[in-house]
């Protein structure tokens, strides 16, 4: 059996920072619309998962999970996979929409701009991070 070693994306910023303003950060940022966050975790050790609403209005449903841990000089973040299959799925269907009429495009225009939004959402993850940890005066 083939085992492919994939390490989780990390990053560690460095200066005055703690896991609960990069959580609080990330609520603040995906908690509306068609995602929603939970935050669980004390001290010196958060996870924040961000994902698709149960019924989401439009697009796909997708997840990503975020480790926030308090390191000796700033904190540490790792991403987890992100769930894509209700993603590719919903692409599925707009494609084959669009093989059968092209003008169904027009109705799936919410779910292709939702399902392109979900796609960007580790890049959108990241650049939250970075804004924050830059404002706090990490690096």
């Amino acid at each position: 059996m083939l085992e492919l070693n994939r390490q989780r994306p990390q990053r560690i910023f460095h200066g005055p920072i703690k896991p609960d303003d990069l959580g609080r950060a990330l609520i603040a940022e995906f908690d509306q619309g068609n995602l929603t966050t939970k935050q669980v975790g004390r001290g010196d050790h958060r996870v924040v998962q961000i994902a698709s609403r149960v019924i989401p209005t439009s697009g796909g449903r997708t997840a990503i999970t975020v480790h926030l841990s308090k390191v000796e000089d700033g904190v540490l973040v790792r991403i987890g996979q992100q769930a894509w299959m209700g993603v590719v799925a919903s692409l599925g269907i707009t494609a084959l929409a669009a093989l059968r009429n092209p003008l169904s495009l027009i109705g799936r225009l919410d779910d292709l701009a939702q399902d392109i939004a979900s796609i960007q959402l580790t890049e959108r993850v990241w650049e939250t991070l970075e804004r924050t940890a830059d404002r706090l005066g990490a690096s």
